[in-house]
């Protein structure tokens, strides 16, 4: 299957939702997908004119009010004091006039002779207020029972709302807040604020903010309380200030409201308090979306012992507070103290957390990625009741969360010390850079946290999953557990800062461009394709000092499933010294650099196509030994890249660990270019003078018309590397390269190649080319296995080497030299270990065949006369697991540091061992490129 016809695939899926939705509701109803912002809180009837009437009919004893938006309007007021059943009917919308009380008030133990309501709501029924003033109270005793579907979702809205959107079915109301009041539903469990009696016990009740006239109570003794049913709920635009001294309606309020109640897949938007406070009780809630909340996201308060799992908060640009508050009395019981698992918490307002008196909770599996500060940590945080905790002070707790906060820590917080202290308590805790997708979805970054062991937390309601934040590894915007219900939470793509649009797609995707020099940092955004129009360069070169007269440092960030293109050898990508890139993909989404002719499906033999645009070139300031001028080694000692010219790019310098950013997970597919005829060309992936500390890792180069990757210097280090169908060698080191390779696939294809490796240097210099290279399997059969040129040196531990129609060495008698006065005096050759050598001939008129047989004869490991048993291409089969594999744990060092330490020769244990699949492509049936 074509990468085309995949995309194609994704994107049909999210219209197919919406044409079900459209069934269901009517042909104004739709269900959000990736290019629609919400659920349209649909019409009929008559149409869409602002503030008309429809023509539908009010259910049976529903008294109809003034037309909105294309609906008519059915009013409910006053209390219910028996049950009733808001229908779903097309055109008809349901008002709140003024508050609207389901039940009486029971009391804590329903037993005052109060009348009790159930309010059952059915899929699809639009519920809306005109201001502040019309809201929902669920009383104690009684219940609502607002059950919708995926793709019937109930919406609690406003009527500003519905007359925007009958006037354009995309209006998301921007910063709208406010335009009324609110959902209250209040229980019967325990709470720790009282206007009288003692806290958690039936005595023990208090009346809920924002609503008076009269005051409405909450709380009691009973623990699993059932209030009833809140699932697929969207609550937007609500809030209303009460009073000056912040007495507000949340936009879902939840008092004293037991663990019989379900609240789950609902979201509040644009709220002009909290989205959800929850004051007390010990509900629990699962697959909650706030976003665009005024005042705090998630407010925690008066006791509350209840657990949320799979939370997304989302701040807007211009409102919003902590993304948590966290509150309790002190030294009472119950303290406040959820667990909260699998949070994803995006914004920039005041702090991420703001962690108040007496609040303790549990923190699981979370990922912050904040403008802000992390916390504001008041020193009465995390008191409760020491006497119910030993009769010590315990505060908050964080498991394997991930923090990247823009500010400090905490900022002028009155015990910071104690945030330090909670967050440095568990080692899985990362303070970091976030790799977010599409703005909630894991990246590298993410995935590469240890998530806390959920079936470890006994009665607890959380489901099992291995990874942190609200979405895991395998969902994507057009398929996760928030699409079908939620309102504006993914929007269309739109081309990102530093890029073009186009006007143009392929395959209905938008197509940005990328030109010229990059000066300032550029992300390239999930859910479109990118072209590079010719050169394009990230920073302008730093010198190998970093000191360089106009130079510029920029950053390149990809997100994970971001697709970059180029339509000729003229486009391609230079990160230059200096300049970091951050490729980062993941296993499930890998960022793709590509052609536009593979993105068209328009090759005509897609299996040896190649040179369709440029490549990927990173250049840094650690050691080579090759220079325009100076000392090799040392800081005077640079070069220009081949394959890049007008103006030439030079890389080079004396930073061993040099950072250029981070590759991974990434594919690079059909580039290469000649820019003339003295094999000047552009490979796959270049490395020029690339550092320690850049990270390359879960990379394929597929079928460049030049060399796979090829490494000039440097001392990066490369891991889980996939090379296949390139047009030259497969992997080319050269010029003083020291670092290290584990896990490298090579397979060449049938109509192209050269070597397997092409490995060079300059003779008589320090550093030498000098590489250790372990568990690779090399699988081809065109000019040599492996040609080791002048200075190269290196060694080669628990290899495969399949090799068929060709020999395993060309050997120059200059092979090793490097300078012998650092070797002890002596010519030092390659080394290998624990190598399965298959080849026709080990070596065929090599210039030193002694050489190349004395290497292969040091180690007994090494074996020249087993066949290969390789299954499926790669994978090791009983002859390769027969041999005894070299233990890298005695290398030593940076090298034992790098290397994991495994009993196996080659890149592929067995069939069990898929470390490359699912990223690359080509490797089995099914994953065609």
């Amino acid at each position: 299957m074509r990468f085309l016809t995949n995309v194609r695939s994704i994107l049909l899926a999210g219209g197919a939702a919406l044409a079900l939705a459209a069934c269901t509701q009517g042909e104004e109803i739709a269900s959000p997908g990736p290019s629609n912002p919400g659920t349209p809180p649909g019409g009929g009837g008559g149409g869409g004119g602002g503030g008309g009437g429809g023509g539908a009919q009010c259910p049976s004893g529903f008294t109809e009010g003034t037309g909105v938006g294309g609906f008519t309007v059915c009013n409910i007021s006053g209390t219910l004091l028996g049950d009733l059943t808001l229908p779903f009917v097309q055109g008809v919308a349901y008002r709140l006039d003024g508050r609207v009380d389901v039940g009486e008030d029971g009391g804590p133990t329903c037993s005052g002779g109060a009348d009790e309501a159930t309010l059952t709501i059915e899929p699809g029924v639009i519920v809306f207020g005109a201001s502040g003033s019309d809201y929902l109270v669920v009383n104690r005793c009684s219940r609502i029972i607002a059950d919708g579907e995926q793709n019937a979702p109930i919406v609690f809205t406003s009527e500003n709302d519905l007359e925007r959107r009958a006037v354009d079915p995309n209006d998301t109301g921007g910063s709208a807040i406010s335009e009324w009041g609110g959902v209250v539903v209040l229980g019967r469990a325990p709470i720790n604020r009282c206007i009288a009696g003692t806290p958690g016990t039936v005595d023990c009740e208090q009346t809920i903010e924002g609503v008076t006239n009269p005051d409405a109570l909450y709380g009691g003794a009973t623990v699993d309380d059932d209030s009833g049913v809140l699932r697929y709920v969207q609550i937007r635009f609500a809030g209303f200030a009460i009073n000056q001294d912040g007495d507000e309606l949340n936009g879902l309020t939840l008092g004293g409201v037991g663990s019989g109640t379900t609240v789950e897949y609902v979201q509040v938007h644009n709220n002009s308090d909290d989205g959800i406070e929850v004051f007390g009780g010990a509900v629990n809630l699962k697959y909650i979306v706030l976003t665009g909340n005024d005042d705090d996201s998630f407010d925690l308060d008066n006791g509350w012992n209840g657990a949320t799992q799979f939370l997304v908060i989302k701040q807007r640009d211009d409102g919003g507070d902590n993304g948590m508050e966290l509150s309790s009395a002190t030294g009472v019981t119950p303290a406040t103290n959820p667990t909260i698992a699998n949070f994803t918490l995006v914004g920039a307002r005041s702090n991420a957390f703001r962690i108040n008196s007496g609040h303790i909770g549990r923190f699981i599996n979370g990922v912050v990625s904040y403008g802000g500060n992390c916390f504001r940590w008041e020193s009465s945080a995390g008191d409760g009741d020491p006497s119910s905790y030993g009769g010590v002070d315990v505060d908050p707790t964080f498991n394997s969360v991930l923090f990247d906060c823009d500010g400090e820590l905490t900022n002028d917080s009155p015990d910071t010390p104690a945030a330090v202290q909670s967050v440095n308590a568990d080692p899985n805790n990362v303070i970091g850079e976030s790799s977010l997708a599409a703005t909630f979805f894991p990246g590298p970054n993410e995935l590469a946290v240890t998530p806390f062991d959920l079936t470890t937390l006994p009665g607890m309601f959380f489901e099992d999953v291995d990874y942190v934040g609200a979405f895991g590894p395998d969902e994507t915007e057009t398929d996760n557990w928030a699409t079908g219900w939620t309102f504006a939470l993914f929007p269309e793509p739109g081309c990102p800062a530093g890029t073009t649009d186009t006007g143009s797609t392929i395959g209905g995707v938008k197509v940005c461009s990328v030109s010229g020099v990059q000066t300032t940092d550029l992300r390239l955004t999930r859910g479109n394709y990118y072209r590079l129009d010719g050169r394009v360069d990230i920073g302008v070169d730093v010198g190998a000092d970093g000191a360089k007269a106009g130079g510029v440092a920029a950053e390149l960030t990809i997100e994970s499933g971001a697709v970059i293109f180029g339509e000729s050898g003229d486009d391609y990508l230079v990160v230059n010294r200096g300049s970091k890139i951050f490729s980062n993909g993941t296993a499930q989404n890998p960022v793709i650099f590509t052609s536009r002719a593979d993105l068209e499906d328009n090759q005509p033999d897609p299996l040896n196509a190649i040179g369709e645009w440029g490549g990927v070139v990173v250049l840094g300031r650690a050691p080579i030994n090759r220079c325009i001028a100076g000392t090799p080694g040392t800081v005077d000692c640079e070069q220009t890249i081949e394959g890049v010219t007008n103006p030439d790019a030079l890389y080079g310098g004396a930073i061993a660990d040099d950072d250029s950013g981070a590759i991974r997970f990434t594919q690079i597919k059909y580039a290469g270019f000649a820019i003339n005829q003295d094999g000047d060309e552009l490979n796959g992936l270049t490395l020029g003078g690339v550092g320690s500390g850049t990270t390359v890792e879960y990379v394929q180069v597929h079928n460049n018309s030049d060399d796979g990757i090829e490494v000039f210097g440097g001392a990066v280090n490369l891991k889980y590397i996939v090379l296949t169908g390139n047009d030259d060698d497969s992997f080319d080191l050269d010029n003083g390269w020291s670092g290290f390779t584990q896990y490298l696939i090579i397979v060449q294809r049938e109509l192209g190649g050269d070597n397997g490796m092409e490995l060079s240097s300059a003779t008589g210099v320090t550093p030498a080319t000098n590489q250790t290279i372990a568990n690779f399997t090399l699988v081809g059969g065109r000019s040599n296995a492996f040609r080791i040129n002048s200075g190269h040196i290196g060694r080669f531990i628990n290899g495969v080497v399949a090799y068929d129609g060709a020999p395993c060495f060309r050997w120059e008698s200059s092979a090793g030299d490097g300078d012998p006065s650092s070797y002890g005096g002596v010519d030092v050759d390659p080394t290998f270990n624990s190598v399965l050598f298959d080849c026709a001939g080990l070596t065929n008129d090599s210039p030193d065949t002694p050489a190349a047989v004395q290497s292969v004869n040091a180690d007994p490991n090494n074996t020249t006369t087993t066949p290969d048993s390789l299954i499926n291409t790669f994978v090791n089969g009983p002859n390769e697991s027969s041999v005894t594999a070299f233990d890298l744990s005695t290398l030593g060092g940076a090298a034992a540091a790098f290397f994991d330490d495994v009993d196996y020769i080659g890149a592929v244990r067995d069939a069990n061992d898929r470390w490359w699949a699912g990223w690359t492509c080509g490797l089995e049936p099914g994953s065609d490129c």
